[in-house]
């Protein structure tokens, strides 16, 4: 009877502890998530200076030590998920004062990049503050004050990407040379957003804003935020820290990059894997797709290359589009397609509509696709912004694929319905482990081909288009951030590989060198661990398996470390 006592009390005591862990990690994310504005309106942006980032490294190395110090065996399930999510999350931000000055996160939920003024750090950020300022309006003094004071942190994070990447210079860390003359360009787009986001909230504003306070605002944006702009491109358009910007790219070349790029690939990938090891499968997957591609030409009876069918499909009027309402109209093309199909594959679908959406000037000439937002407290719905300057330079064959990838049954369904889930923590809401969120994404794509969506040789190669893409991540990634490729080698790479234009080759490989090392390694990788995953029950289930149930239980264990979902799928479906 004491034994017992105790042993429920060590039970209890240990759930505390973790519900206690999981309610100061979601703390830390709330505050750092910028995508959502405030019930009451306001925006909040995160503080990326070193102080601010020391703080939140050292709560996550405490963190870290507490949890592992939990026996979770007994926990509530929904407990020990959330718990894995918190545990997950703290690590990173326990690396983060070592890795500060080589790679940043600034939001804080596992997307760490090199260089603050690039396309999927500084630039993927301040898209989604302008996004969320397009709907804020102003009706008093308080408004007025509280959009002042925006404007004041607004300039205040500027100031902190100028300051780290002064910092990172004094350190001998200089963008690369290629990155740097995208950096300038990108940082000229993101001011111009800026300006006009934080002015047009009290244009928008006019009857129940004075002129005077909107000549102070527009005023304040004048006196700090262009100046805090103006800053940041003089330093990278400085002359001397242009004659320090090295030829050579990934995260490898300069001192301490191979240990942060290895554990950036576990952290990605969730798996136990060597940069080697990803990269050699990245070679033989490349086979295997390639291999398909000559099958599929030598099936619809063309004698050319791979490249050759493609150009054949640049210039077929049916696979094109030139104006963004055209390639809208191909995505929904397969919008309308998958929808009366979704009921029978999952047994739950989001309430949230979705739709796409062209991506913001400012930013298209560094993104090769565009990205997906998801439902917001200032967006109802979910948004794939794509990039129409690329598309419409090419064939759209591939948008079947791209669509079902970032829509519906892809990065949608999963998000939305993770926001709609509200049984579960808000950590587990918000979770986004990126093996699970672009490896869900990417079996999606997969799934959609097993169930018929791709119907035409053309949409099947751009599925195939597609898989090559992606998989030529696997191999360049790795390539130039471990195994000492240069850039032009990576592109070379991509030429002959990967199926995308010039344009896109060169902002990819920048991506994956400058930007965001290992994140684009978790695509397939966490595609083929479900799809095995699936098989493998399948396999042991066999009359008893049923696909809804297996998209649902993947579903409920959504951003969660792969080999928990994993285990989690497998208990549900015992």
């Amino acid at each position: 009877m004491d034994q017992h006592t105790t042993d429920t009390g060590t039970v209890r005591a240990d759930e505390v502890s973790a519900r206690t862990a999981i309610d100061e990690v979601w703390q830390i994310v709330s505050h750092a998530l910028l995508v959502d504005s405030e019930p009451d309106g306001r925006i909040e942006l995160p503080d990326v200076g070193f102080a601010a980032i020391e703080e939140r490294s050292l709560a996550g190395a405490d963190l870290v030590a507490r949890i592992d110090g939990i026996d979770a065996s007994d926990l509530p399930a929904d407990v020990a998920l959330s718990l894995s999510v918190a545990r997950h999350l703290a690590a990173g931000w326990s690396r983060e004062k070592d890795w500060y000055w080589l790679a940043f996160d600034p939001m804080g939920v596992g997307f760490f990049s090199m260089f603050a003024p690039s396309a999927y750090s500084g630039g993927f950020l301040l898209t989604h503050v302008h996004q969320a300022l397009t709907v804020v309006s102003l009706t008093d003094e308080a408004d007025v004050a509280q959009h002042l004071d925006l404007i004041n942190d607004y300039a205040r994070l500027i100031r902190q990407f100028t300051e780290r990447t002064s910092g990172q210079a004094e350190r001998g860390i200089h963008m690369p040379a290629q990155q740097l003359e995208s950096a300038v360009a990108l940082v000229a787009g993101l001011k111009s957003g800026g300006v006009t986001a934080l002015c047009a909230v009290a244009e928008r504003s006019a009857d129940t804003v004075s002129v005077a306070d909107r000549d102070r605002i527009d005023a304040r944006v004048a006196s700090l935020v262009e100046p805090a702009y103006d800053e940041l491109v003089a330093l990278l358009s400085d002359p001397a820290y242009a004659a320090s910007a090295p030829d050579s790219v990934g995260i490898g070349s300069y001192p301490g990059g191979d240990s942060i790029y290895a554990e950036l690939v576990r952290m990605h990938t969730t798996l136990e894997l060597s940069a080697q090891e990803v990269h050699e499968r990245g070679v033989a997957r490349m086979a295997r797709i390639e291999s398909e591609m000559r099958e599929l030409l030598a099936e619809v009876g063309f004698a050319g290359s791979s490249a050759e069918y493609l150009a054949a499909l640049a210039e077929d009027p049916e696979w094109c589009a030139t104006t963004d309402e055209g390639i809208a109209a191909h995505f929904q093309r397969y919008i309308d397609r998958f929808a009366p199909e979704a009921e029978n594959y999952f047994g739950r679908l989001p309430e949230a509509g979705y739709g796409v959406e062209p991506l913001p000037a400012a930013v298209e000439k560094s993104m090769t696709f565009g990205y997906y937002a998801p439902p917001q407290t200032h967006q109802d719905r979910g948004v794939y912004r794509f990039n129409g300057a690329n598309l419409s330079e090419t064939s759209l064959a591939n948008i079947a694929a791209l669509n079902y990838h970032e829509l519906v049954p892809g990065h949608h369904l999963q998000f939305a319905l993770q926001r709609e889930t509200t049984d579960v923590h808000p950590l587990r809401q918000h979770a986004e482990a990126t093996a699970f969120t672009e490896g869900w994404a990417e079996y999606a794509a997969r799934f959609a081909g097993e169930i018929g969506m791709y119907r035409t040789p053309q949409e099947r190669f751009g599925r195939l288009m597609m898989e090559a893409f992606l998989t030529s991540r696997l191999v360049v990634d790795t390539a130039m951030n471990a195994l000492g490729w240069s850039l032009e080698r990576g592109r070379d790479y991509m030429r002959e590989h990967s199926f995308m234009g010039a344009t896109e080759i060169d902002s990819e490989t920048l991506r994956y060198s400058c930007d965001l090392p290992a994140q684009a390694l978790a695509y397939k990788l966490g595609d083929d661990f479900l799809f095995e995953l699936r098989e493998d029950l399948r396999a042991t289930k066999s009359d008893d398996f049923r696909i809804a149930d297996f998209h649902d239980a993947v579903l409920r264990a959504a951003g969660l470390p792969l080999p928990i979902v994993a285990d989690y799928v497998r208990s549900e479906l015992a």
